[in-house]
């Protein structure tokens, strides 16, 4: 169950940027088209169903339905799908990297937010459908980012050698990583089940896309959820005539300079750096930057080279061969679906505030953006624990030092805060002060000089009180901090480092109903979750 929520500034985790936008900060109303409500989701509605390219269904629907080909789709899928023909059915999307078996816990909680924030406009929206999306990062190729997931503390890593996008990587050398991990797992209620789902999912796919697609759809695929791969020919051919405008018009480049100007007089930092051109071109094992050189385009490496007339024909010709980078992909995605919102993490709602003048300067509808839900999992013996020890969930979010001085004072029976002896010598002194003024002006200094120093003294007294007592309750301190040590693994928020296999393995297909009901999307508060 959900314990308690915690307001994003609290956290001392995310950025100012995040946080301010979590506080829906007024500044930002030259950057979005809404912030996100149910009443501003349905105004997105009315806007994008007038703007939306409505003869893109029929095609979206034959690839995702030629996309799985071979999985048992359940009949709420098939729905959705179907649904997807319609003009008053809208998409809710988020996206991620193809991750080894999701890799941090916010995969799952980016999807989770998507499915609930469908189910909510479903309910206040009976006139419309939702169709909740996921698109997979296939395209991508930082293959070091996504080759590996930790399991208490324990790194799991695939060693494969292959190049280009990480999609197309076959599987073959994945089983030792797969049977490393099955012999760590041993003992626990679900061992089984989540190795025969990891067994089936990266031991019976071609490539690394279809693992994916698989260990989604195998957790998601009763919520409705539709996994989208857009590398593909056909529906890129949908997108060519903008890919065409970045390679004439340097449209991101060009048409993002306003909002990130905006940006930077808010004092934000950029998430992302626009480039000339901010596409790369897929190769068999390579995926490379395409660069401009004196009004003519190449591979950063320089194998492939065009002029203007012959890049617009090869995009023609092999669109699927052009891949849109982190600035243009959020073009590519809303151009062409029915979407009216976007899921997704601190650093993406950094990017795509950098994007509405691009979204503006081409007449497309710029997607209410909302950041993903973030929690901390904590497990019933862990929180009996943090009873037992008399502390609170929020003061484990302190830093290590902070907490510590916390601890240090709750558990002395001596008075360690020096607070009002302070204000006692400042009132003394200025009493002192103000006498001086009628008396020797001269003597002010003297008696700065000397309270400064006696301040100082004051505060010396009350740290090494503090150190003392921490000796004094060092046992009780240190399992508080071994505590925290466990819940934010190397100072970082158990989301970001933590798989879901650390759970799943003893709470099965619970943990993500439990999550589910407990996660709200459009509350923008960090949550903390019993499981």
């Amino acid at each position: 169950m959900s314990l308690r929520e915690i307001k994003y500034a609290d956290t001392n985790a995310f950025s100012k940027l995040l946080v301010d936008y979590s506080q829906s900060e007024k500044h930002f109303s030259k950057l979005i088209s809404h912030f996100p409500s149910v009443d501003n989701l349905k105004k997105q509605i009315s806007s994008k169903s007038k703007n939306y390219n409505h003869s893109f269904r029929k095609l979206l629907v034959e690839e995702i339905y030629d996309q799985y080909e071979g999985f048992k789709l359940n009949e709420i899928q098939k729905k959705n799908i179907d649904k997807l023909l319609e003009k008053n059915t809208f998409t809710i999307t988020t996206g991620h990297q193809l991750n080894l078996l999701t890799g941090p816990l916010y995969f799952i909680y980016k999807i989770i937010s998507v499915i609930n924030l469908c189910e909510n406009m479903q309910k206040n929206n009976p006139e419309n459908n939702f169709v909740p999306v996921f698109w997979m990062a296939s395209e991508d190729h930082d293959f070091a980012e996504i080759n590996h997931f930790s399991f208490k503390d324990h790194k799991f890593l695939w060693p494969s050698k292959e190049n280009g996008i990480v999609g197309e990587f076959k599987l073959e050398s994945i089983e030792g990583t797969i049977d490393g991990f099955e012999k760590y797992i041993k003992g626990f209620n679900y061992t089984a089940e989540i190795i025969e789902i990891i067994r089936e999912c990266y031991l019976n796919s071609v490539d690394l896309s279809n693992a994916t697609r698989k260990l989604v759809n195998i957790l998601f695929s009763k919520y409705g959820l539709i996994i989208l791969d857009a590398n593909n020919k056909n529906i890129k051919t949908l997108f060519k005539d903008l890919i065409f405008k970045e390679v004439s018009e340097k449209l991101i480049h060009n048409e993002s300079k306003q909002s990130i100007e905006i940006l930077n007089e808010l004092g934000y930092d950029i998430q992302a750096n626009p480039r000339e051109i901010n596409l790369f071109y897929i190769e068999k094992q390579s995926r490379e930057r395409i660069i401009l050189t004196d009004n003519n385009f190449q591979t950063l490496s320089g194998s492939k080279k065009w002029n203007l007339d012959q890049i617009k024909k090869d995009i023609s010709d092999n669109p699927e061969k052009f891949s849109p980078n982190v600035l243009l992909r959020p073009i590519f995605q809303e151009y062409i679906l029915p979407n009216i919102c976007y899921v997704g993490g601190p650093a993406e709602v950094s990017y795509w505030l950098q994007l509405k003048s691009v979204f503006d300067s081409i007449n497309l509808d710029f997607p209410i953006i909302l950041n993903r839900n973030s929690a901390l999992l904590l497990e019933k013996k862990t929180l009996n624990k943090i009873k037992k020890l008399d502390i609170s969930i929020e003061d484990m979010f302190l830093s290590e030092r902070k907490l510590k001085d916390i601890l240090a004072r709750k558990y002395s029976k001596l008075e360690l805060d020096f607070t009002d002896l302070k204000q006692q010598l400042i009132n003394q002194f200025s009493a002192l002060k103000k006498k001086a003024k009628h008396t020797d002006k001269s003597f002010i200094g003297a008696l700065s000089a000397q309270e400064k120093k006696q301040l100082n003294g004051l505060k010396i007294l009350e740290k090494r009180l503090i150190k003392s007592e921490k000796k004094a309750h060092n046992n009780k301190i240190d399992r508080v901090i071994e505590i925290r040590k466990k819940l934010f693994p190397n100072e970082k928020l158990q989301e970001r480092s933590v798989n879901f296999s650390e759970f799943y393995v003893n709470e099965g297909a619970n943990l993500i109903d439990t999550l589910k009901n407990n996660l709200d999307p459009l509350n923008q508060k960090f949550s903390i979750i019993e499981i």
